[in-house]
């Protein structure tokens, strides 16, 4: 007999008989998949640390390149506010300018290829029988470099100049006008010591004044020399001394020349006065004999009206070729003996501004023997220049200059030029 009731409990029971084996099937497939992936889980982390590790290896990979380019970096040419080359920690300047010249002189002055210079020696060519030479030249443009390097706790400074007054033997002006480059300056400071070739001690540029007839005025002080100089600076000034190349005539000495100078700055302008002792010699084997000379210089430069200025310049004792370009010679020798000639200079130099670009300079010098001097020798010189010059844009000045050289011998001979020097100059 059919039951309906039992046959569904039997249904339902074995239902429910064959449904727990099959829960328990999917969790144990659930525990199967959870451990899958927590074991790639586990890779993929692995994975990603290891991956993080390649990271930071190139970030600190990169970090020393970092320092290595800018440690490279510090050796790359820069430039400073100023426009100089800064190369790691030394600062490289280069300057200079071109500076054309046209001269027209009187008495068949042309002095070869150096016409635009004149020395009392050149003076002595003049000829008044002859008419007016005109000359033009470049040879006073010059290029220097300069450096100024941190060493130890101070500065250590170069300074190399060049312009092209060399030797003639290889010049001409027929074709190639070739000149040849002649030593300026050439020295090294560092902290109070400078050792090198460049301005003498006894010399102070504040004397010279803005005159196309550079150093060339009869009392100006003008030398450039090897030597070895000591600068201690003080509030308001400086004192310096120095051991310098000696010469005599064409003839090394045998003590150097010993300089000592003392400087003032301040707003009230610059003063400075120099002393010189030097040893002059005769020894042509077949005499000796040595006598010490002693020369004095003072200088100043004083603001007047507005940017004027005036410099004012006084010079006596043994100069020889320290002053006016040898106007005078540095001893005397007779009869085995030697005597050093002492000589005089004075000059003045005022300085006018028309305008902030336009100004002029008037200059005066004049210079004597104080010694007794044989008939060929200066006795006296005479130099005076006023200009006009003009610096219409910004490292540019043109200039025209007259000129004017008298020089007297003890014998009475005199030679005399009048000279209009006309200049361009570029600075770089």
């Amino acid at each position: 007999m059919f039951k309906p009731v039992r046959k569904m409990s039997s249904i339902t029971a074995l239902g429910v008989s064959l449904m727990l084996p099959l829960g328990a099937v999917q969790a144990e497939v659930a525990d199967v998949d959870i451990a899958a992936l927590q074991a790639q889980m586990a890779t993929q982390q692995a994975q990603m640390a290891a991956l993080q590790e390649q990271i930071e290896a190139l970030k600190s990979q990169q970090l020393v390149t970092q320092k290595e380019v800018s440690k490279v970096g510090e050796n790359i040419v820069t430039r400073t506010p100023s426009g100089d080359l800064l190369i790691g920690e030394t600062t490289l300047a280069i300057g200079g300018y071109i500076k054309a010249q046209s001269t027209l002189s009187t008495n068949g002055f042309a002095d070869g290829k150096a016409s635009e210079i004149v020395t009392p020696g050149s003076l002595r060519t003049v000829d008044e029988r002859q008419g007016t030479r005109s000359s033009f030249s470049a040879r006073q443009s010059r290029f220097n470099i300069g450096t100024s390097t941190p060493v130890a706790g101070d500065t250590l400074t170069t300074f190399v100049e060049v312009d092209f007054y060399g030797a003639d033997d290889e010049a001409n002006e027929f074709v190639s006008n070739s000149y040849a480059p002649r030593l300026r300056h050439a020295y090294g400071s560092w902290g109070n010591w400078l050792a090198g070739q460049t301005w003498s001690t006894f010399m102070d540029l504040n004397g010279l004044g803005e005159v196309d007839a550079f150093g060339q005025h009869a009392s100006a002080v003008f030398v450039r020399q090897a030597q070895l100089r000591y600068t201690q600076p003080f509030a308001g000034g400086s004192l310096q001394f120095a051991l310098e190349n000696p010469e005599d005539a064409g003839d090394d000495q045998s003590l150097p020349d010993i300089i000592g100078r003392v400087n003032f700055d301040g707003s009230w302008g610059h003063a400075s006065v120099a002393a010189m002792a030097r040893k002059l010699s005769l020894d042509d084997g077949a005499s000796k004999d040595s006598k010490w000379g002693d020369a004095y210089s003072v200088t100043g430069r004083f603001p007047t009206f507005g940017k004027d200025d005036i410099r004012l310049q006084a010079n006596y004792g043994n100069l020889g070729r320290y002053m006016g370009l040898r106007s005078f010679p540095d001893a005397l020798t007779a009869n085995g003996e030697i005597e050093e000639v002492d000589a005089w200079g004075l000059s003045a130099i005022y300085r006018h501004f028309w305008t902030d670009t336009l100004r002029s300079s008037l200059a005066y010098s004049r210079s004597g023997l104080d010694s007794s001097g044989t008939a060929n020798m200066t006795d006296s010189y005479d130099t005076a220049f006023v200009n006009l010059m003009w610096s219409p844009i910004a490292n540019t000045t043109l200039g025209i200059e007259y000129q004017r050289f008298d020089l007297e011998e003890v014998d009475g001979d005199t030679f005399d030029l009048d000279r209009v020097h006309f200049s361009a100059q570029y600075n770089f």
